[in-house]
Parts: structure tokens; C-alpha cells; sequence
């Protein structure tokens, strides 16, 4: 009530050093150029004019013929009410146009205000913000719409969500939208800053920064307000005083400056308060009043909370309105400037604020929004009032998918319990706490919820008591990919939770199920699944069913020879719980049949599945959800992996309001494109998220992936092997399981890496590497043993490991005639061509063109010239689409340069060669023919250069072609 911007009153004062910045807006905003469709981000620090310049933007828009709807985001911290700024934008409508939105769509009742018809139990929030849009482009048939939203610095995150979905839609209509924010508050960490970087990558969409007002039109606006000229003095005082600030101009001015003898308040709240001095007590208690309230008590309840009659308010508010403290805003009034509301909320004392909050709470009627009543009744002290209401506010926010504000309630009214009405369960409200957490991604937060309470329980309480939480506290920590705690929850329950067809003892069941099948137990996970299913069908609790059939669904797909039934297993159990309204099934369907099509190599498949799995989490609130945030960490992987690094890093930069280890998750993805283009400056990076890792073995897997690579590439090959190692035991602490089917991946790399190296190094080092690969092989033979149906992937990567063990070896040159032995090489060839075909089949680029880079190199070693010329090119096109500069390097060195016909080689470079081409370094030659390591150096550049070879293994096999060195 409080609130709004004036849809249709022209401004009383002229606009001022904004001339440029409105002719922008009119423009973008489609009043001076009908066919725009941009969106403007309109910010500036407070009182620079942000609102004062949208007053004039809604007069010429509608002067114009726009229809100007405007809501404000409200500075109510968690009291918020989802939604609050389009509910207030729709609620400026008449009453047929809200009747006619809630007929043609149900979805958005919620935001329509009374007589409009009540929406159901719930909504989902896809419909929701679906509905929001079609009803804006509803209403621009019409005519064209402006939409403002003001303020959206104070805005709650389910309303950050819903703007966000606004921006970037491209209505059919002409719909414009304008957001307004105060850049002066976003500190490094407030949620709307990292928000406000997605938005502006959306298409369309430009922002628009109004900086200080300059000297000139400071003293303009002074002369256009004053009533009265200014000395030279005073005016260079409000010149420098004001920091070119329109609102502060004006405090100064009204604050009587225009004696310049007056002395300027210190402050800014002394500054905005002086203007209370000159108001009667009826007008000074109505404003004091006003100042704590969230707009949506009604001028009955103001009346009240300020302690007068209707007639006494009338004389008031226009009181207000002539002292300039409030204004007129449609039907209702605003402060003039949100910062005057916030000074005078802060100035009242203490039982003066209580009994303002107690008036308030009792001029509320039943109908008044949960929230509003909540704040009032804990501000005045009325603890029950404050419980129920916060717990009605919380069910309230999660009707309509705003689940960060649920948490928030919920937690307040755990904080609030010990004046909840007889009866109430506390259990329900941990876990329905808890619940929320975890849809709005803080698992680790909700587990600590959970685990604070189940530590503080009686012994002597009821088992379900126990058996509720310890359920509970099992699905966070398996959905927080914590399994060893997951398994000791699970364990637990089944002692506390009796045997019996009950549904706590059926979530028990399914919840063993997925823990035992999450650590590979197929045959004693299949028993728990079907007993969870039993009990499940028998109560008719789909949520059990759901859960039980995805589990042996997921056995099945794992143990079974047809994927094809798999995917159709999954299928029907996407379609028949996304039917039913449950969404955490419909999320787990969509992530398990994605990971049944990614195992089997079906890489298109597999992303068209998480990318339909990740737009329907953000549809339905579960973005950070459990599942909701896999179908953009493995999009984004897959997006690498199929070679669109562009699109996979755009993946992983998301919205501020991504819960930290999530935002860690995704840096793991990041860093693999990284290492693929060589940035090895971002391996510190990582060390701020190297302790998520043992919550999610997916990006504690990709990260070392991209650290082996990054430190071999900064010749840290210690280094390397140490990332290895460490993710080793990472995995046998947190997950109890030291064969993981990634070591594969892991070990081809490190391989990879060492054979890169190898020939610049001295015959022990060659021999410490050489000596690693028994121990490494074993890794990659356990694993095999362990997980016996290895996919595509899996296997390609195996058959990397043998090539890349064979090729370091060789380039060793340890043995007698290593590195220049015929039937090695065709040996090499014949590996890295089936290597090659298996990553080419498989559909990753990337590693494609590596793998025809290792076969080109040792093709250049035995006569295939021709074929290694076409196999560099073929990567070089890739290599150079990625950015893979690393890879690149790599492709230079091996452009095959032509033989000299008449190779001249001195009886010195003749005795190095023969030397070289038994795999010994620059030193060993050296003390073998008593010379330098240098003079060596110089004769082995000089070889090269005869023989027209990239290196030296390639020396010595273009020497052993041509008869050059001694055999015996």
C-alpha cells in the first residue's frame, strides 16, 4: 500500500541532466521506437533519480498509449512474500482484466489480490512463471505493456528466479520490461550481483548506469526546486555537499539551506529526519508508523497502528504529502524516497516500534498475507501468533515453488518452538525444514538441521521419532553424495524402524535400496527395492513406488543386456511421475536414464536428457535440487566431451544464488577446458574448492583429470603422479572404494603425460617412469575385474592405457633397440589406429585428434609420411576449433619435413646417431665419446636438421631405413 509508481501522474517538477538517459529508456522501453524489444537493467546508487526517471518514463509511456504496470521488491528481509513485485504490477489492473488472467490462467492466481478467484493447494513453479509470461503477452493484445520493476536489490530469490525467466523471454507481443536496482549495495557476496552478470549475457537485454549528476545540472535542479535564489555560498555548498545526488539536493534544500547560514546535518539520517520536525503529531506518528509496514496491511490497519480515526488519517496523509515525506502513487502513497522510510524505521525506539508492531497485529485480519503477520507478531512479542504464522508463511512460499524462503520460515519457527500450540509435531517441521534446504540446494546445512535435532532427542521418545530423522539424515547424505553416512543412517533406521507394512518402514526399505545399489550391491539392493515396492503399492504411497522402481530400474540398466528396455523402463517412470506431480521421481527418471544413455555412448542422447532434465528442475524450484543440478554439471561435460568448450563453460557460470559447493562442482568442468587449452595458471583456482571433493566424485574425478594434465604440462610430473595418488585415497576414504572405473581415464593421462616427457630426461628418470607402469597397470586391472561391464567410453580409454604404456617404453629407448625396432612400431601403429577409431566412434573430438597425433608420430618414425600428413591435419582442425593450443605445439613439431636425398654425416655425427638410436640421453653419449653435453647437443641438432627429422626417435628410424648405423 505504501508503495507503487505513478502509472499515469505526470511529475510535478521537470527532469533534470537526464535528458540522454530518457531518450535511452523511451527508446529501449519501445515508446520513441515501437519495434524494440530490449529489456533495460536501469542501476544507480540511492537517490541518484532511478525512480524519478522511471515516473517520467511511465508518463510518456503512457501518454503514449502503453498500459504501465510497476511492483516494488520491499526491504523485508526474511518475511518476504515470493513474488511480491509482480503480485503488486498485476494488482494495479482493474478487476475484469484480473478476473479475465485468472480464467485463461489459473496458474497465476496466486498473484492476483482478492475478489480474484483463490488459487488451488499449490502450483508448480514452471506454470507458475509459464503463466506469468503468457498473461503479460495476454495483456499486450491489448496494446503494448511496460512492466517496471523497481528495487530488485531487496528482491528474495524466488523472485530473482522469476525475472530472470522474464528477461529472456522473447514475448510475441511488444512487452517491455525495465528492473531497477541500487548499485551502491551490491557488496561482493549480496545474491543480486553475480545474478545481475547472468542477466546482462541474456540476448536483448542492456543495462544502463545513471551516474552523478554534473556541477551544472546540480545547480539547475537547485534553482528549478528553490523557492528562493541562493547566495554563490550556499550554493556551492549544496554543490559539494550533494555529490551530484539528486535526492540529496533536495534534502539539503528542504532541509533549509536556503538561509546559508543554517549548519548541514553530519549525517545522512540527521539530514532525511530534519523534515519530522516541521509535521504535527498526528502526521509524525502516522509517518513513524508507515515506516515499518510491507505495503500490504491496508490504510485500516495504519490507521490503527498510528492511533487514528479515518478522518484524522485523510488530514494526515495530506499532511505528509504537502511536507514532502510522502507522495502520491496511484491510489495509495509512497515515501517519497525509500531512504527517508528507512531512517525513520531505524530512529524509533525501541517499545515505541513494539507498540506500533502490536497495533498492526491487531488490525490484521485473517486474510492478511502469513508473512505480513508473522513480522508484526514477532515484533511485538507474540510468540504463538509468530509460530504459526511463520509455518503458514513457509507453506505458503512452497505452494509456489519459492523454496529459499520456505527454508528461511521453517527454520524461524524451529527457532520459535517453544510456543508452538500443543500437539504440534517438531519432527515434521525438522524434516519439512530440512526438505526445503535440500530443494533449495544447502544439503550440508539441512544435514546439519537434522543431525543437531537427532542428537538432542530423548532416548526414551518414540522409535518413529528416531526413525523419521535417521531416514531423513540417510537421503540428505546420499543426495550430498556422502556415502559412508548414508550407509550409516541406513543401517540404523532398519535397527530403530520395526518390520511391517508402514510407510516409514517402506522409506526405510527404499532408502537401503539406494545406498546399497549406489555402492554396487546389486543382489541385496534388489531385495530392499522390491520390499520397498511391495509396501509402497500396498499403502498407495507413490512416493515409495517412485523411489523403488528407479532403484531397481537402475540395477537392472546396470546388469542387463538390453539398454533398449532400460530406457524404456525409465521412460514410463518419468511419464507416470511427472503424471502424479512428483517431482523429486521425475528428476531422479530423467538423471538415470541420461546416465544409461551416457554409459552406452549415446552422447546426443544421453545431453538431450540432462538438458531436459535440467530446464524441468528450474520450471519446478529444483535447480540446486537433488538431480536438478546434475543436468547442468554433466551437460556441461558432455558439452566438453562432444567438443563445444564455448557452450560448456557458459554452462558452468551461473546465477549468484548457486549454493557454493555447487559453483565448486562446476569449476571442475572449467578447468577441464583449461587444461585442454593449456591455461595453467588456473590450477590455483582450484585450491578454494579442492575440500568440496569428497561431497561429489564427479568433480573430484575432472578435476584431477585437468590437474594431472596442467602440472605434466608445467613440468611438474611429480606433481601429476601426486594428483593421482591423492584422488586414490580420496576415494577409499570418503567412498570406501579404491577401484573406481575413472582410474582408467586417470592413468591413460598420467601416462600420456610421462611419455611426452620422457625423451628430454636422463636414464634414471626414463627409469623411474618406466618403473611406475606395473603398479599403474594393476590399477587399471582391478578396476576391469571390478566393474565387468565396462561402456564404450570406459573401454576406449582402456585401450588408451595399453597404447600409451607401449608408447612411453619406446620413447624410453631402455631396452636394446627400443625406439627404432620395426615390429615395435607396427605394434604402435596398430594400437593407436584402434584408439584412434574407438574415440573417433565414441564422439569426442578432442581426444581424437590427440590419439591422430600419437599415431602420425609413430607413422613418421617407420616410412607412413603420406598417412601421418593427413592424420596431423585432421587434428590441427580440431586442435584449432577448441583453442587447444597445447595440442597445437604438438602438431608442430611433427610436420614432416623432407629427407636430404644426399645425407653427409661426419664419422662424429655418425658415432652420436648410433648413440642416439639406442635410446641414450645427450649426457650418456657424452661420457660414452668423452665430449660435452653441449658439443652432443650441437651434433644432434645437426642430425636432425640432415636427415630432415622432427626428433630423435624419428632420426633413428629414418637412420635404420637408410642404412646410416650399425646394427650389430
Amino acid at each position: 500500500m505504501m508503495d507503487g509508481m505513478a502509472n499515469h501522474r505526470a511529475p510535478s517538477t521537470p527532469l533534470v541532466g537526464r535528458d540522454r538517459e530518457l531518450g535511452l529508456l523511451l527508446a529501449l522501453a519501445g515508446v520513441t521506437a515501437p519495434d524494440a524489444r530490449d529489456v533495460v537493467l536501469l542501476g544507480g546508487d540511492a537517490g541518484i533519480g532511478k525512480t524519478r526517471l522511471l515516473r517520467e518514463l511511465g508518463a510518456a509511456a503512457s501518454d503514449a498509449g502503453h498500459r504501465v504496470m510497476a511492483g516494488h521488491c520491499l526491504d523485508l528481509g526474511d518475511s518476504a512474500l515470493p513474488y511480491q513485485p509482480f503480485a503488486e504490477a498485476f494488482a494495479g489492473l482493474s478487476d475484469d482484466d484480473r478476473d479475465e488472467l485468472a480464467a485463461r490462467f489459473p496458474a497465476v492466481g496466486p498473484l492476483l489480490p482478492w475478489p480474484t478467484p483463490a488459487p488451488g493447494p499449490g502450483v508448480e513453479r514452471a506454470e507458475l512463471f509459464a503463466s506469468v509470461v503468457a498473461a503479460l503477452d495476454s495483456l499486450a493484445d491489448a496494446g503494448p505493456v511496460l512492466l517496471v520493476i523497481e528495487d530488485a536489490h531487496w528482491a528474495d530469490a524466488s523472485t530473482r528466479h522469476l525475472i530472470r525467466y522474464v528477461l529472456a523471454q522473447r514475448f510475441r507481443g511488444a512487452v517491455h520490461v525495465v528492473v531497477s536496482y541500487r548499485a551502491d549495495d551490491l557488496h561482493r557476496r549480496h545474491p543480486l550481483r553475480e545474478a545481475l552478470a547472468e542477466w546482462v549475457r541474456l540476448p536483448r537485454v542492456r543495462r544502463v548506469e545513471l551516474e552523478p549528476l554534473a556541477d551544472a545540472d546540480v545547480v539547475d535542479l537547485v534553482r528549478a526546486r528553490a523557492t528562493a535564489e541562493l547566495p554563490p555560498d550556499a550554493m556551492s555548498a549544496v554543490v559539494r555537499r550533494s555529490g551530484g545526488n539528486a535526492f540529496f539536493v533536495e534534502e539539503l534544500l528542504d532541509a533549509g539551506l536556503a538561509d546559508h547560514r543554517s549548519a548541514l546535518p553530519e549525517t545522512l539520517a540527521d539530514l532525511l529526519l530534519v523534515r519530522l520536525e516541521r509535521l504535527d503529531d498526528a502526521t509524525r506518528r502516522l509517518v513513524r508508523a508507515a515506516s515499518v509496514t510491507d505495503g500490504r496491511e491496508g490504510f485500516g490497519a495504519l490507521a490503527a497502528a498510528a492511533g487514528l480515526t479515518d478522518d484524522q488519517l485523510d488530514v494526515a496523509l495530506g499532511s505528509a504529502v504537502d511536507h514532502k515525506v510522502l507522495r502520491r502513487a496511484g491510489d495509495d502513497y509512497a515515501f517519497r524516497n525509500a531512504l527517508l522510510g528507512e531512517a525513520l524505521r531505524d530512529d524509533l525506539l525501541p517499545g515505541e516500534r513494539r507498540r506500533i508492531h502490536v497495533a498492526f497485529l491487531e488490525a490484521l485480519t485473517d486474510e492478511a498475507p502469513p508473512a505480513t503477520i508473522a513480522r508484526h507478531a514477532l515484533a511485538a512479542g507474540r510468540r504463538e501468533t509468530a509460530f504459526t504464522a511463520t509455518v503458514r508463511a513457509a507453506e505458503a512460499a512452497g505452494r509456489v515453488a519459492g523454496y529459499d524462503e520456505a527454508a528461511q520460515h521453517y527454520e524461524r519457527a524451529l527457532e520459535l518452538i517453544d510456543a508452538a500450540p500443543p500437539g504440534t509435531d517438531e519432527i515434521d517441521l525438522v524434516i519439512d525444514a530440512a526438505d526445503a534446504l535440500v530443494t533449495s540446494g544447502q544439503l550440508l546445512r539441512a544435514l546439519g538441521l537434522l543431525r543437531d535435532h537427532l542428537a538432542a532427542l530423548a532416548t526414551d521418545v518414540h522409535r518413529d521419532c528416531h526413525g523419521r530423522l535417521l531416514v531423513a539424515i540417510g537421503n540428505t547424505s546420499y543426495f550430498a553424495n556422502l556415502d559412508a553416512d548414508a550407509e550409516e543412517a541406513s543401517v540404523r533406521a532398519i535397527e530403530v524402524v520395526p518390520e511391517g507394512a508402514t510407510t516409514l518402514r517402506g522409506e526405510v526399505a527404499a532408502l537401503r535400496a539406494r545406498v546399497l545399489s549406489n555402492r554396487r550391491h546389486d543382489r541385496e539392493a534388489a531385495e530392499w527395492g522390491e520390499q520397498a515396492l511391495q509396501i509402497g503399492e500396498q499403502l498407495r504411497v507413490d512416493a515409495i513406488v517412485f523411489d523403488a522402481k528407479a532403484t531397481l530400474t537402475r540395477i537392472m540398466a546396470r546388469t542387463g543386456d538390453a539398454p533398449g528396455q532400460s530406457v524404456t523402463a525409465f521412460r514410463e517412470l518419468i511419464d507416470a511421475s511427472r503424471a502424479s506431480g512428483h517431482v523429486l521421481g521425475e528428476l531422479r527418471g530423467l538423471n538415470q536414464l541420461a546416465f544409461v544413455l551416457l554409459n552406452a555412448g549415446q552422447l546426443d542422447a544421453a545431453d538431450e536428457a540432462f538438458t531436459e532434465g535440467m530446464r524441468r528442475a528450474a520450471e519446478t524450484g529444483w535447480s540446486w535440487g537433488p538431480y536438478g543440478f546434475d543436468g547442468r554439471f554433466f551437460g556441461a561435460l558432455i558439452a566438453y566431451l562432444r567438443g563445444r568448450w564455448d557452450d560448456a563453460v557458459a554452462l558452468c557460470h551461473v546465477d549468484g544464488g548457486a549454493p557454493a559447493q555447487f559453483e565448486s562442482y562446476l569449476a571442475a568442468i572449467s578447468l577441464l577446458v583449461a587444461a585442454g587449452r593449456g591455461e595453467t595458471s588456473q590450477v590455483e583456482r582450484t585450491l578454494p574448492h579442492r575440500a568440496m571433493w569428497r561431497l561429489d566424485e564427479a568433480s573430484a574425478i575432472h578435476s584431477t583429470s585437468a590437474l594431472i594434465e596442467l602440472s605434466a604440462a608445467a613440468g611438474d610430473l611429480a606433481g601429476a603422479r601426486q594428483h593421482y595418488d591423492d584422488l586414490v585415497e580420496l576415494h577409499r576414504r570418503a567412498w570406501d572404494s579404491p577401484e573406481f572405473p575413472a582410474t582408467i581415464r586417470l592413468v591413460a593421462l598420467l601416462v600420456g603425460r610421462y611419455a611426452d616427457a620422457v625423451q628430454v630426461l636422463d636414464r634414471s628418470a626414463r627409469q623411474s617412469l618406466v618403473d611406475q607402469l606395473p603398479g599403474l597397470a594393476d590399477d587399471v586391472d582391478r578396476v576391469v575385474v571390478a566393474t565387468p561391464s565396462l561402456g564404450p567410453e570406459a573401454r576406449a580409454w582402456q585401450l588408451r592405457v595399453r597404447a600409451e604404456m607401449a608408447r612411453l617404453r619406446w620413447l624410453a629407448g631402455l631396452e636394446a633397440g627400443a625406439g627404432t625396432d620395426a615390429a615395435a612400431a607396427g605394434e604402435l601403429v596398430e594400437a593407436w589406429r584402434g584408439v584412434r577409431a574407438a574415440f573417433v566412434e565414441l564422439g569426442d573430438p578432442y581426444e581424437s585428434a590427440r590419439s591422430a597425433a600419437r599415431l602420425a608420430a609413430v607413422l613418421a618414425t617407420s616410412g607412413g609420411d603420406a598417412e601421418a600428413s593427413a592424420l596431423v591435419a585432421e587434428a590441427r582442425q580440431a586442435a584449432e576449433r577448441l583453442g587447444a593450443r597445447p595440442l597445437l605445439a604438438q602438431l608442430d613439431l611433427l610436420v614432416p619435413r623432407p629427407a636430404r636425398s644426399d645425407v653427409d654425416l661426419t664419422p662424429r655425427e655418425r658415432e652420436v646417431l648410433q648413440q642416439v638410436a639406442l635410446g641414450r640421453s645427450n649426457g650418456e653419449i657424452g661420457s660414452r665419446l668423452f665430449i660435452s653435453t653441449k658439443t652432443v647437443s650441437v651434433h644432434v641438432s645437426n642430425i636432425l636438421a640432415k636427415l630432415g627429422a622432427a626428433g630423435r626417435t624419428e632420426a633413428a628410424a629414418i637412420a635404420r631405413r637408410r642404412g646410416l648405423i650399425d646394427e650389430g
